[in-house]
């Protein structure tokens, strides 16, 4: 389970910077409410 959350946030970081590349801030916003979202819903330790 933390595996995949954590697959999930380097994914999301991944694309996060892919679309800062290419200038697509738009996209960027989006993906970084997501990550968010993620990162609040695990336990912290």
């Amino acid at each position: 389970m933390k595996k995949n959350a954590n697959e999930k946030v380097m994914m999301l970081q991944y694309r996060i910077k892919r679309y800062q590349a290419m200038g697509n801030g738009a996209m960027c916003q989006a993906l970084n409410g997501k990550l968010q979202k993620l990162l609040n819903q695990q336990p912290t330790m």
